[in-house]
């Protein structure tokens, strides 16, 4: 089974611009993808259908054997949480928040907040001596770990 698959999935804004026309694409489990392409050609669409924080003006998302085409919002949110990880490239923390803060929230949607379990996910990525450290304090590479 694939982990993803889109079939003829087209997204079109404003019925005056076609941000994707008639995309099919399958990637199998372990394999790598990259998408690149100028500016205005797709892939920030693309990876927001992909993300489920987009639908597809018609066509079908096939995600890890989950059909996601006609999922509801609700649905989609459910989802994501449970299934996808996204790496922005805004990295979208909360500039009062410590980073050990930050990673809480993200728990908090997902689960509870464990502050052990956020410290080991700072240890995990060399980051456990800035946890007290607000994003202002920390370099771009920092705040993307």
């Amino acid at each position: 089974m694939s982990l993803l698959e889109l079939k003829h999935v087209s997204k079109a804004y404003n019925e005056k611009v076609l941000a994707l026309d008639d995309v099919n694409l399958n990637v199998e489990k372990g394999e790598w993808l990259a998408v690149m392409g100028p500016s205005g050609s797709g892939k920030s669409t693309l990876m927001n259908i992909i993300g489920c924080m987009d639908s597809p003006t018609s066509g079908e998302v096939i995600l890890d054997g989950d059909v996601l085409t006609n999922a509801t919002r609700e649905e989609l949110t459910r989802f994501r949480r449970d299934k996808i990880g996204i790496v922005f490239q805004q990295f979208h923390m909360i500039p009062y928040l410590t980073a050990v803060e930050n990673i809480m929230v993200a728990q908090y949607y997902h689960s509870m907040p464990d502050r052990n379990e956020a410290m080991a996910a700072l240890e995990r990525v060399g980051l456990a001596d800035r946890a007290s450290h607000l994003p202002s304090q920390l370099s771009g590479g920092e705040q993307q770990r």
